[in-house]
Parts: C-alpha cells; structure tokens; sequence
C-alpha cells in the first residue's frame, strides 16, 4: 500500500510550488513602479536617454510609462489610441536606444534585446495607420538622423547584429554561429529545409551528448523507486509520531547508506546538462538573423500577413503555435516519465507542469525572447528526451544489493563482507509482516 507524504513534506512542496507560480507571475507582469510624472514628462525623459544613449535609464523610464498610459486611459486624460501611438513610439525609442548602446559596446544581447522590442510590435501595431510613419528620436555624433522607421531601424539593427553573431564567440570561447550555419550548410542552406533540418540536427548531437547523463539519472530514478517500499515502512511507523521526525530521517538516511544510494545524486547529471542547453540558446541567438532566411511548415511570410503576425514570417521570429506546440510536448514530456517516488507522484507532476507553463507564458509574453528556430529544437529535444525516458524504464534492472553491513561493515564484490556476514540478493525490497506475538 502506498503511503502519502507527510505533512510536513506536502506542505513544503505546495509551498514551493506556489513560489515557483508567484514569481513567474511577477516576472510576466511586474507592477511598474509610482512616478508622479505624467505620460507626456515621462515621454520627455525617453527622449533625453536616447540621446545619452542610457539604455538601463530608457527601460526604466518605458516600463513607467507603460503603467502612466494605463492609468490616464482609466481616469479618461487620453483615449486607447492616443495611448496606443505614444506607446509605439516609446517602444521604437527604446529599440533605437539598445541599437546604439549594443553599438558602442559590441554587445550581442542588448542588440538581442533591441530587435525583440521591434519583433513585438509587427503583431500588435502592424494594422496601424502610424506603423510606418517615421518616429522622432533624438541625433547624437555617431547617428545624426532625426527620424527612424520600423523598416529602417530594423535593417540597421539586423545588419549590426549579423556581424556581432558571427564575430562574437559564445561566452568568448565558442563558435556557436559557425556550428550551426555549418549544419545548415550541410544540405545546402535551403531556405524550405536546411534550417529546420538544422535544428532537428542540433537536437540529435546536444541529446547523444548528455545521453549517458541522462540514462544514469532516470536509472538512479529506478533504483530510488526500488527502496520505496521501505521507505514507505519507516514513514509508517513513525506517521502518528511528528515529534520524533528527526529519528525518522535517520532511519532513512541508514537505509539509503545500507542500499548505497544517495538521495541527491539524481540532482548532479541534471545541473550538469543547464550549461549546454544555455551554450545551445545563446548560439541561436547569434544566428537568429540568418535563421531569417529559413521557412517551416506554415512558418512563411504569406501565412504570417494573413494571420496578422499570429505566425512568424521565417525562424528568426516569435511564432505562436509553435510556442503553443512547445508547451503540450513539455508538458506530455512531464507526464510520461514514470516518478522515483510514487508517494509524492502527484506534487512532482503538478511541478512540472507548473514550470512547463510558465515557460510557455514567458515566451508568449516576449520576456523570454525565443526565435522559432529555437523552438522548434526544444520540441525535437522533448521528443527524444521522451523516447530516451519511455526505453530507459523498460530496461531490465539488477535487484538492488546491500552494500554496506549494518554494523559499520562494507560488504564487497566477492560476497563476504568485513564483519563476516553474506548479503543477500534483495531484488524490489518488501515489506514484511510483523510476526504475531504468542
């Protein structure tokens, strides 16, 4: 019979999950701070610090204003519209800010975050009479211009980004722009197949890579599972008694000690694999420009002006179903792996599910800037992570052996432990029935 979770340990995962939900919320949707400027002086300051080009300043000052422009549309000061055409102008203001700052300093990810801010006005404003009309910034020494375009200021930011991608190494050391294009290449640069093809390959070396990882992390999950039974005996016998919890722990940490297993080791090949899977999205965003040229499926410019921006006109851009499609893979991913622990299935899923979706909203909300290229490799890494997870569970699995003596002893590979004792071959543990007393 499976045991619940204590108490304690319920409400310690509730509450985790609860955080992990919260602060997702307050990352999507941070509260701007009170300013007692109007829209109008805030718009004043936007202007100055694209002059200064002070982009940290410009963001702050946006992001006021974003709340300002809300707050005089409830109280009536300014129509919706009125609204929406300062806050385009705000947006190109800002994106002409981080164009000039990743300018000067040869930074890859504030010319990133420059060409997310005009990648997420197409869907909004595109249908809008003023989207094409040119936007006062204000000229400095190196750009004398007065006015930008969408158009325009995303070529300058396109052709700047494409010389930082291919010139800057990934956490300068790694040719993340020259692996990819060198895939993309090997059937030759299609534009209908070689980028998604791409990131298919890419998915398949980044998987053959962490392979090995991954298998010792769903077979120690295995062998977790195995001591189950016994770990639910000893929470048994101490559910009715919170007081002694710490003699409880003990118990379970000398079975682990008995069985040699470790409780965090599962934790190791995990965090092992986050660096490659950063290293792997910092290097499509360096070839975010030329992920451009490549189409997908209904992932072309024809279907994307039909849709209004719903879809994106090549892999470079946010495309909505593909995220869409990203969070039912996460999320079936997460629900076909079997759990180590089946006492406290339902928390470890209910997590999850909880990070899937908020990953999917981050995305959605461009707080998460993810070209489709990129999405589209998360979903064939789901996929595989899938097959790997489903073959991993089917694998025949040795019984688990008693490797150390309960007397401090260590039994060794030849069967004869230090203390004299023989180790038995214990297979799945069993609880045993108490013998009944005479």
């Amino acid at each position: 019979m499976s045991q619940a979770p204590s108490p304690k340990a319920s409400l310690l995962q509730t509450l985790l999950i609860a955080t992990t939900i919260f602060l997702g919320i307050q990352f999507i949707c941070p509260k701007p701070p009170d300013d007692p400027r109007s829209s109008a002086e805030i718009f004043t300051s936007l202007q100055s610090q694209n002059g200064k080009v002070d982009d940290v300043a410009a963001l702050t000052d946006f992001q006021r204003l974003q709340g300002k422009l809300n707050a005089e549309v409830d109280v009536k000061k300014l129509t919706k519209e009125q609204a929406d055409k300062t806050r385009f102008e705000a947006s190109v203001l800002l994106a002409d800010t981080q164009f000039r700052a990743a300018t000067r300093k040869n930074d890859f990810q504030k010319m990133t975050m420059a060409q997310q801010a005009l990648s997420n006005l197409r869907g909004e404003f595109e249908k809008k009479p003023y989207y094409n009309e040119p936007v006062k910034v204000t000229p400095d020494k190196e750009y004398p211009r007065e006015t930008v375009t969408i158009s325009s200021l995303k070529a300058e930011v396109m052709s700047k980004a494409q010389l930082l991608g291919e010139n800057t190494a990934v956490w300068g050391f790694f040719p993340g722009y020259q692996m990819i294009d060198w895939l993309v290449n090997l059937t030759g640069a299609l534009p209908a197949f070689s980028y998604a093809f791409a990131c298919f390959l890419l998915a398949v070396v980044v998987r053959a890579i962490i392979w090995p990882l991954a298998q010792k992390q769903y077979m120690w999950g295995r062998q977790m599972a195995q001591l189950a039974p016994l770990v639910t005996e000893i929470r048994e016998q101490y559910k009715d008694k919170p007081h002694l919890a710490q003699e409880m722990n003990m118990k379970m940490m000398e079975l682990y000690k008995e069985y040699g297993m470790n409780p965090l080791s599962g934790c190791g090949p995990a965090l092992l694999q986050m660096p490659l899977f950063l290293l792997v999205y910092s290097s499509m965003l360096h070839y975010r420009y030329e992920f451009e040229k490549g189409t997908f499926l209904w992932i072309t410019d024809g279907v994307a002006k039909g849709t209004g921006g719903f879809t994106a006109a090549n892999l470079g851009e946010r495309d909505v179903p593909l995220i869409v499609l990203y969070g039912i893979s996460m999320i079936a991913t997460t629900l076909l792996q079997p759990v180590r622990a089946p006492a406290n299935a339902k928390q470890q899923r209910l997590m999850g599910v909880s990070i899937s979706v908020i990953f999917t909203i981050l995305m959605f909300t461009g707080a998460f800037p993810v070209p489709a290229a990129f999405v589209l490799y998360w979903i064939f890494t789901n996929i595989l992570a899938t097959f790997q997870s489903l073959r991993a569970y089917r694998l025949p699995l040795k019984p688990l052996v008693k490797v150390n003596a309960p007397n401090g002893g260590v039994y060794p590979s030849n069967g004869i432990s230090t203390n004299g004792a023989t180790p038995k071959k214990t297979g799945v543990p069993q609880r045993h029935k108490p013998k009944k007393k005479k």
